[in-house]
């Protein structure tokens, strides 16, 4: 048997997996000139791309392939994670002299026997590792003879960059990582294939095509010539769960985010000892009290599930809102107060105690439910919960440095949970590539004034193989501007994704970027002048709508509503039962005066929310409409309901309501009129004052793309 079949024996490789792995390799020894022809492998955070490019190692050594380089972000936990997960797969070909692994810092020498055997070298990103690699090829010059493959892991990390060199006159200069990547390169010249691996590839795709000259000297084709798709696994939960099967109220993941307000932010980053006096009362910590009561509830219940089955359950906790240590030692003594509170109440079986457990088994307990699962007795669970507390099976760590990272590492390279509950605290050391298991809770607040995709998503540690059971008692903290930011992040994602499934061969032809002007005109603009936070993605059928607002009084408003209401009489002729044709020009009048009621600022907590309906009109206006309809009388589907009774929030005092339209009804007509033309659905509803209204009433929109829509990224703003 050759190699990848003995690799990928009992390894329960997916057919679809060994495809791409088949196909990769394929696309790789057509384009063996890796200077010229680097690939891409892309696929979700978390999704399995480590575990496919390895079997890519295993099958390229069947196809002629002597040596492969794996380089990893330059980090200890990364490069130490990466250097066990591969001496671990390929243990059995190293005992039987046939394939050795080696972290390049710690290389023995070559003898003509190892030189026999086929090698994979892991390098950190990193100036003292990638300049000890070189000099390994030129130590042992036959090693330049073997045909190499080089894997970029989180290859837009450290892959390229450029800075302005002062000492230049402020020339623009490519980082000193991305320039040794370069130079180790063009050292095996032809001789050699280039794959890089990432879940981010944004800036990759924005690279120039073929070598580009900087400052006189010629650097090596970045942009990647072709992309193979790391297959989504039926365990996966990423952005389809987080935020698009979190809009349907029976689905488990409709619970998942629970909004944070920005003052409990502020009171997480500045310390102020009177908190840790009041934190079971305390209104401005409100929602990490209740993130650590779900953590201890459903860690809980997944520990009584699991004993039944003779297992012992373990589960994590992030906290990630900073990147000072002062700030994360600020979160430590809040939590551990928390912690210390609730198991001093618990041994005193207070009557509060009792009722917070009961407040978070109440929430936990719906999404059990909804997974078709019986969750345990309250006395039961109280009782667990009670046990676990007084035992102290809670742990909180501090991770926001090497050091405590490898202290950390189990024996596969991922953190360990070396207690049932596990709470770790930290900043851009828990992001890109680090595997946590059985993430239960996620307190995220990284709340930049403009959203850098890239890094935003790579903080996803939520992301991966999940259980269903898992997510039944999963929650994600943070506020809705963070949330809804990472919604059109995996908008824009999916429709990337989406255009290499159509074939298409990189991110310039698969998206198109483009901005709105002032005068609501539509124009082309480069990626990288986007601004993430002023965008909307737009595929076939996709879902433009506002969100967050408050109404205004009535007195205010009751003109605009009774104007709407005579527009979509005067075009529908009184008959609203099934969608109708309705002239542009109405539907931007309806518009505006929909935009007219709503109201953001700081006492509705919508303050940075505002409803950019300028590119709403202009979706319309002049991208969704076909060009044959373009004329002065153009028109488009209105599907228009009354007497609809949402609440401004999804549950309780929890996020914004984001989905008025119902899946099974109002969307599903939507998107079946919606073949050649969009349909915006108008939703009047009563605007109670019990449903977190102002009792008036009050008109919704949600614009559904036609199904003939390519894929589009429409900024309202760009960057100068």
């Amino acid at each position: 048997m050759s190699i990848y079949e003995r690799f990928i024996k009992d390894k329960n490789y997916s057919e679809e997996s060994k495809r791409v792995i088949q196909e990769t390799v394929d696309n790789l020894l057509k384009n063996l000139d890796g200077i010229n022809h680097p690939g891409m492998l892309l696929g979700k955070i978390q999704s399995g791309k480590t575990r496919t490019f390895i079997g890519i190692i295993a099958l390229s050594f069947d196809k002629g392939y002597d040596v492969c380089i794996v380089l990893t972000k330059g980090t200890v936990a990364l490069s130490e994670q990466t250097y066990r997960r591969l001496s671990s797969e390929f243990s059995t070909f190293s005992e039987d002299d046939e394939i050795q692994v080696y972290d390049i810092m710690k290389m023995p020498k070559l003898t003509p026997f190892l030189m026999e055997e086929k090698l994979i070298f892991v390098v950190k990103k990193q100036r003292d590792n990638l300049s000890r690699t070189e000099n390994l090829f030129s130590q042992y010059p036959n090693l330049l003879n073997k045909k190499v493959l080089i894997i970029d892991d989180e290859a837009d990390f450290g892959g390229i960059g450029f800075t302005r060199d002062k000492k230049a006159q402020d020339d623009v200069v490519i980082n000193v990582l991305a320039s040794q990547i370069d130079s180790l390169r063009f050292l095996l010249k032809s001789n050699h294939s280039f794959l890089q691996v990432t879940a981010t590839p944004y800036s990759l795709y924005l690279q120039p095509k073929g070598e580009f000259t900087l400052n006189s000297f010629v650097h090596q084709p970045i942009k990647p010539q072709f992309t193979s798709l790391v297959p989504i696994h039926d365990a996966y939960v990423g952005g389809v769960q987080y935020f698009e099967e979190s809009l349907d109220p029976d689905s488990i993941f409709y619970y998942l985010h629970i909004d944070v307000l920005k003052k409990e932010f502020e009171v997480l980053e500045n310390k102020n000892a009177k908190y840790l006096t009041n934190i079971l009362t305390t209104p401005n910590l409100s929602v990490l009290r209740k993130s650590i009561l779900n953590f201890l509830v459903g860690g809980a219940i997944r520990m009584i599930q699991e004993e039944k089955n003779n297992r012992k359950y373990k589960c994590s906790f992030i906290l990630h809102t900073s990147v000072g240590n002062e700030k994360h030692n600020w979160q430590i003594d809040l939590v551990e107060k928390l912690l210390d509170s609730l198991k001093d109440k618990s041994q005193k079986n207070d009557a509060n105690f009792t009722e917070l457990i009961r407040e978070s088994y109440l929430d936990i307990s719906e999404s059990v439910k909804v997974n078709r699962e019986t969750p345990p007795s309250f006395e039961v669970l109280l009782a667990k919960v009670q046990n676990n507390l007084s035992k102290g099976y809670c742990s909180v760590k501090v991770i926001n440095s090497e050091n405590d990272i490898s202290v950390n590492l189990d024996n596969n390279g991922q953190l360990k949970l070396d207690n049932p509950y596990n709470i770790f605290i930290g900043g851009q050391i828990l992001d890109r590539g680090l595997t946590i298991e059985n993430l239960i809770g996620f307190f995220y607040g990284r709340d930049p004034k403009e959203f850098q995709m890239d890094t935003v998503l790579q903080h996803s540690r939520m992301y991966g193989a999940r259980s269903r059971n898992d997510m039944s008692v999963t929650r994600f903290y943070t506020s809705t501007r963070i949330y809804q930011a990472m919604k059109k992040m995996h908008e824009f994602d999916s429709s990337l994704r989406s255009a290499f499934e159509r074939g298409l061969k990189n991110g310039d032809d698969g998206v198109v970027f483009v901005f709105v002007d002032g005068d609501s005109d539509i124009k082309p603009c480069a990626p990288d002048k986007i601004l993430i936070s002023n965008t909307v993605t737009i595929s076939s059928g996709s879902r433009t709508l506002p969100f967050g607002f408050q109404t205004k009084a009535k007195t205010h408003i009751q003109k605009n509503i009774d104007k709407i209401d005579d527009l979509i009489e005067k075009s529908s002729g009184g008959n609203i039962n099934k969608p109708f044709l309705i002239d542009l020009s109405d539907v931007k009048e309806i518009i505006t005066l929909i935009a007219e009621t709503y109201e953001y600022s700081d006492t509705y907590d919508n303050k940075d929310l505002d409803w950019d309906h300028t590119t709403f009109v202009a979706l319309m206006d002049r991208h969704l409409i076909d060009s044959k309809n373009q004329q002065t009388q153009a028109k488009i589907y209105v599907y228009c309901k009354k007497n609809r009774d949402i609440s401004r929030y999804k549950k309780g005092e929890g996020s914004f309501s984001d989905a008025p339209d119902d899946g099974r009804t109002d969307l599903k007509i939507a998107r079946e009129t919606a073949k050649d033309l969009p349909c915006l659905i108008l939703l009047k509803q009563n605007g109670k004052k019990e449903k977190g209204w102002r009792d008036a009433e009050f008109y919704w929109p949600i614009l559904i793309s036609p199904q003939v829509t390519k894929p589009a990224v429409y900024a309202s703003k760009i960057k100068v």
